[in-house]
Order: C-alpha cells, then structure tokens, then sequence
C-alpha cells in the first residue's frame, strides 16, 4: 500500500475538519432547537395565563390551573438553562476555533458530492 503524499495527507486532514465542522454545527442546531422548542412553550403558557387571569376571580378551579401552568413554564425554562449548561457550550462555540480551515471546506471525494 503506498504511503499518502504530503497533499493528499493534507486533504485527509481538512476533510476531517470540514467533517467535524458539519458535525458541531448539528449539535449547535440541536441545542438551538431544543431551547427555542422550551422557551416558545413556556411564552405560549404565560400569554395564555396572562389571557386567562381575568376569569380567574370566581373560579378557583381556573386560578389553580393557571398555578400550574405557570410553574410548568417555569420548568420548562430551567430544562431549557439545563440543557444549555450540559451540552458543554465551550465546546460548541469555542474561543478558538480548531476546527476552523482558512482554506474552506475542501472538494469532495466525487464529483457527485460523496
């Protein structure tokens, strides 16, 4: 087997970079999605709280509801804290970038894209 050139052991490399960037910015994507899913349930919950609270003077039934939902909007939002804080932030989005290839993505392997 021969042994790869300088260049295409180069290539090898900025492939694996370009493949880890790709990796990292799902992750990114996935975290996004998740607080925003959190946070735009939680804001859907107190506009529907505030909406109701008028009603909520002669139905205690209604004021204890509208209690719960509330604290679920609050837990909703510490999971959302929560998730931010495991899924190690400094990894994702880090001072220095050593992913980073200053000459771009490299070509695929294919000229179909694979």
């Amino acid at each position: 087997m021969e042994t790869p050139t300088i260049e295409q052991a180069g290539l090898q490399r900025r492939r694996f970079l370009a493949l880890r960037r790709k990796e990292r910015e799902e992750q990114r994507l996935n975290l996004l999605n998740a607080c925003l899913s959190d946070f735009e349930q939680a804001a859907r919950i107190r506009q529907w709280a505030d909406w109701v609270s008028p009603t909520i003077q002669d139905e205690p039934e209604i004021a204890r509801l509208v209690e719960w939902a509330k604290g679920n909007a609050a837990q909703l939002e510490a999971k959302s804290s929560a998730a931010m804080s495991r899924m190690g932030l400094k990894e994702l989005f880090p001072n220095v970038d050593d992913l980073r290839d200053p000459l771009g993505d490299p070509a695929p392997k294919h000229p179909w894209g694979l």
